[in-house]
Formats: C-alpha cells, sequence, structure tokens
C-alpha cells in the first residue's frame, strides 16, 4: 500500500508512515487550532515531490494563503500554476458545483492532480440550504475524489462543545480518516495545550493517542513520542 506524507514528521509516525494514497481525510478543529497551516504543509510536501495539487479555499483569499505558506518557509508561490492549482470560489458557487457529481470531476481531471484541499467543508455546507442538499453535495465531493483516486484533506470546523464532531455532522462519515486538531484550556490558571488525535484512518494501524503539537515559525510541529501533560 503507497502512503502519502503529509509533510508534518510526527504525524506521518503518528499514520505510520504517512495516509493511504487515495483516502480522503477530514482535518477537524476549533479556530486558531492550524487546519488551515496542516492544509499548507500538506500542499507543500506534494508540490516538492514533483506532483501536481489543487487547494479550493472558501474561506480565506488566495493572497492569504500565500503569505501563510511565506510565514511557515513554506511558500506556494513558485507553484501557482506550475503545479498548484489554487482556486478562490465562492461557497454558494461550490455547492453548485457539486449538484452534479460530474460538474465537480469535470472541474479538475483536467489539472491532472494528485492531492487536493478543500477549505473548508464547512463553509460549503453552510451554503447549503436545506439537509436534503448537504447531504447530497457532502455525497458527490466524496464520490467525485475517490472516482479521481486523489488524497484529499477536507477541512472542516468542530461542533462547540464536542471537539470529535463536525458542526453538521456529515463529513466525519463519509471520510476515510479523521484528525482532530484541539485546543485545550485550563481557564484556572490560563494555560493552552494543543493536542492531535487521529480519530480513525482506514488501511492502517495508527496511533490513538492524543499527542501535543506546538504552531511556529516551521508550522505543525507533533511530538509524536510525547504524552499530554494536561496542567
Amino acid at each position: 500500500m503507497e502512503l502519502v506524507k503529509t509533510g508534518i514528521d510526527g504525524l506521518d509516525e503518528m499514520l505510520g508512515g504517512g495516509i493511504p494514497k487515495g483516502s480522503t481525510v477530514l482535518v477537524l478543529g476549533s479556530y486558531g487550532a492550524g487546519k488551515t497551516t496542516m492544509g499548507i504543509h500538506f500542499a507543500f510536501s506534494g508540490l516538492k515531490g514533483g506532483e501536481k495539487v489543487a487547494y479550493f479555499s472558501l474561506e480565506e483569499r488566495k493572497d492569504s494563503i500565500i503569505a501563510a505558506s511565506k510565514q511557515y518557509g513554506m511558500d506556494l508561490q513558485p507553484f501557482l500554476d506550475n503545479g498548484l492549482t489554487l482556486m478562490n470560489p465562492g461557497a454558494g458557487e461550490f455547492v453548485e458545483m457539486l449538484r452534479m457529481k460530474e460538474n465537480f470531476k469535470t472541474s479538475i481531471e483536467g489539472f491532472n492532480v494528485s492531492r487536493v484541499i478543500i477549505d473548508s467543508v464547512s463553509i460549503m455546507l453552510m451554503a447549503a440550504d436545506n439537509d436534503v442538499l448537504r447531504r447530497n453535495v457532502v455525497l458527490n465531493l466524496s464520490d467525485s475524489l475517490k472516482d479521481l483516486n486523489v488524497t484529499t484533506l477536507m477541512i472542516a470546523e468542530a461542533e462547540v462543545g464536542s471537539p470529535y464532531s463536525t458542526k453538521e455532522g456529515l463529513s466525519e462519515f463519509v471520510a476515510d480518516g479523521v484528525i482532530s486538531l484541539q485546543n485545550i484550556y485550563n481557564d484556572s490558571n490560563g494555560s493552552v495545550v494543543s493536542a492531535a488525535r487521529i480519530l480513525k484512518m482506514r488501511l492502517t494501524n495508527h496511533d490513538r493517542k492524543g499527542r501535543p503539537y506546538t504552531i511556529g515559525s516551521d508550522g505543525i510541529q507533533i511530538m509524536a513520542n510525547s504524552d499530554l501533560y494536561l496542567e
């Protein structure tokens, strides 16, 4: 089985080497947890290896993604139109594209990409105005990604008070893997601990423990061999 590197050494170690090729992985967390940063790692890792990448940013402007990538020493600018297809569709436009599965497939299969990042499915589903449409959009997206045999990160907001579930409660059920990024706050002393946990990953014998991580000038650093210490 071929494994795809995430670009984060500690996460790849937790995964037993990487994400199984062709998998769709949900990255779940609250604001400020590092979800978009993980998407940048994933894109940059593929581009450095000569892969082609499609990045759909439904929330942040293209220039914001590029600026963040430079901040972390993973400059995506040189890859624009040279391996990286960075798209900034509106959430409503993205939903309309996914009403018919073939529309989405046709929009990206010509780019011949092997990695896809969608940031974020939560914004996409907010633009869908009923439960039937939301379910169909998620299923069409999942089926399209499988048909294209691409390895995908779907980014989503966690439900308030339930850090291991999405707000809409749909995406985690169609994903092959779910990675949680969580900031754990201690209001009594003002401390915060960031914890990464692989909630599921098909076809791998992955680490099931929460592991501490930090976000600095090099992006996300996960301490794969350290236990969480909650004060």
